[in-house]
């Protein structure tokens, strides 16, 4: 072979390198993934709408769902990132509209900046600090998951921000449009929130507002629930919904303490069904809750939340336990009791409205983590 072919060879080989390198840190620096989790199993109810029942549950602790995540490496420390779920029911096969999707840019040190159908920032900085928000899962919510600790609803429309930590401190906000031609305000939401974390020691904080709530389809939330004075809920639209709080949380060894309030109103409520007025609402959660890890299998938790309303009140407590598998395989047992004042429905979270003032949920579960 002559010198001139060995050299176009190597060459050519060179070249042939250098691009599959190429190829492989471009594709090292950009990935998806697909994950998600079931969650279900069996549930005994004390008392909807006068009797007992027992049900098959789908997210009695985590609503079930699938997704997709990715990034991809901008350069000059800039990602492009997005995510994409759906929720749905293990035991009937309904698709559920209550993950988030979205998509945006961010980096390290200028934060995150998304789009889409998203999270408010009660569910980024408060509702960590209450059992609903985190261990404890849907049943343990605050009455009609009033302060959305639960993330019951999610900011349609919205753009978010989430910023860097800056020696423990972020903060974020959030703004939901009405996308309504000649009605700016109408159902439109903003929200802003902060958490501090040092040491053991975290806090948080957090509001929201919306305008308009449930006045139109194409807007940033959906109706509300609220209760009657006859043992019975509502949806609603409303005016002016105002939700804000604040939480703590204090870790011991295997135990960590929470405390959070949090207070929400809604104005100008209007029956959706029937188009009537109904009164203001307004609530106040008072919780205290622990979490207990007894083994590194095994783990314990246990809330208290005081809820006072508009001419009611509500005291709601439970308990759980949780045995971990394996690490994407894990059984709970829980046992939740609600009790409400004269005139007011006794309703857990995922549960139907009981007949009185009382309503006892113990359930037991399975879940998955793919």
């Amino acid at each position: 072979m002559s010198a001139n072919k060995i050299n176009k060879t190597a060459a050519a080989a060179i070249a042939s390198a250098a691009f599959l390198s190429l190829g492989t840190s471009a594709h090292a620096q950009s990935s998806v993934t697909m994950y998600g989790e079931l969650d279900t199993g069996l549930a005994y109810i004390s008392n909807v709408g006068g009797h007992s029942q027992w049900k098959s549950t789908t997210g009695l602790v985590d609503g079930s769902y699938w997704g997709l995540q990715g990034i991809e490496d901008l350069g000059g420390g800039y990602r492009a990132i997005f995510r994409l779920e759906r929720g749905f029911s293990v035991t009937s096969g309904e698709m559920l509209n209550d993950h988030p999707y979205y998509v945006g840019i961010g980096n390290e040190k200028a934060g995150t900046l998304t789009l889409g159908h998203q999270y408010d920032l009660v569910h980024d900085y408060l509702a960590p600090f209450t059992l609903t928000g985190g261990t404890g899962g849907t049943a343990f919510a605050h009455p009609f998951d009033n302060d959305n600790a639960n993330n019951t609803y999610l900011a349609a429309n919205s753009v978010k921000y989430a910023s860097p930590s800056f020696g423990g401190l972020t903060f974020g906000g959030m703004y939901a449009f009405s996308n309504t031609a000649g009605q700016f305000a109408n159902n439109r939401a903003y929200s802003f929130g902060m958490s501090y974390q040092a040491g053991a020691l975290n806090a948080g904080a957090a509001y929201l507002h919306a305008n308009g709530r449930g006045n139109s389809s194409a807007g940033a939330y959906e109706a509300v629930v609220l209760p009657t004075s006859t043992n019975d809920v509502f949806d609603a639209s409303v005016q002016t919904q105002n939700t804000y709080g604040v939480g703590v949380s204090y870790a011991i060894g295997d135990f960590t303490m929470a405390a959070a309030w949090s207070r929400s109103t809604f104005t100008g409520v209007t029956v959706l069904d029937t188009g009537g007025i109904a009164p203001s609402a307004g609530f106040s959660n008072y919780e205290v809750n622990g979490i207990y890890q007894l083994t590194p299998s095994v783990a314990l938790a246990g809330s208290y939340t005081y809820t006072k309303g508009s001419g009611a009140h509500w005291h709601n407590g439970g308990v759980q336990a949780d045995y971990q598998f394996s690490k994407r395989t894990d059984t709970y047992l829980e046992a939740i009791y609600q009790r409400a004042s004269s005139g007011a429905p006794a309703v857990i979270n995922s549960a139907d409205p009981s007949s009185g003032h009382n309503q006892v949920l113990i359930g037991a579960g399975l879940r998955h983590r793919f």
